[in-house]
C-alpha cells in the first residue's frame, strides 16, 4: 500500500496491536517525507476519546480481519507512548520523545556526514512529521 487514497480508507478502521487486540480507531496518518509513505497512525482510544497517540507504521500489514491493520508494537508500548489531546499538534520535543519511546533514531541524530549527502526533499528535517492529508479532508 503505497498510494495515499489506499491508507485513507483506514480511517475509522480498527488498529491492532502485535497480538491481534485493539488499541482503538484510526484517526490519521502522518508522513516523514512529502513523496513518503505513512511512517506514523494517529489512534484514538475508544477510552479516552481526547487522547491521539502515535504509533509507528513500521511492518504494518492489513489485518487478518480485513476491516483495519496490525502493527508491530505491543498494545502497553502504545499505551505508554507520549500523545496529544484533541486538536493539538506534537511539539518538537514531543516528536523527539516519540522516537525515543519506539526505540527508533530521531533524524537529527544522523552523522554530519550522513545529512552533507543527503539533498533536496530526501533530507528529512526534525519537527516535521506532517499530515499525509489535511484535517480538511476527513
Amino acid at each position: 500500500m503505497t498510494q495515499a487514497m489506499e491508507w485513507v480508507e483506514y480511517r475509522g478502521a480498527p488498529l491492532y496491536d502485535e497480538d491481534g487486540n485493539v488499541i482503538g480507531s484510526i484517526e490519521e496518518f502522518f508522513v516523514e517525507t512529502d513523496d513518503g509513505p505513512p511512517a506514523w497512525v494517529v489512534v484514538v482510544s475508544e477510552a479516552d476519546s481526547a487522547t491521539r497517540t502515535y504509533v509507528p507504521m513500521r511492518d504494518a500489514r492489513r489485518a487478518e480481519d480485513g476491516q483495519g491493520l496490525q502493527v508491530s508494537v505491543s498494545g502497553d508500548t502504545v499505551r505508554d507512548a507520549p500523545g496529544t489531546q484533541d486538536g493539538d499538534d506534537l511539539s518538537d520535543e514531543q516528536e523527539r520523545r516519540l522516537y525515543e519511546h519506539y526505540g527508533q533514531t530521531y533524524p537529527d541524530r544522523q552523522t554530519s556526514e550522513e545529512s552533507e549527502s543527503e539533498t533536496g526533499s530526501e533530507k528529512r528535517k526534525p519537527g516535521l512529521l506532517q499530515r499525509l492529508l489535511g484535517r480538511d479532508s476527513r
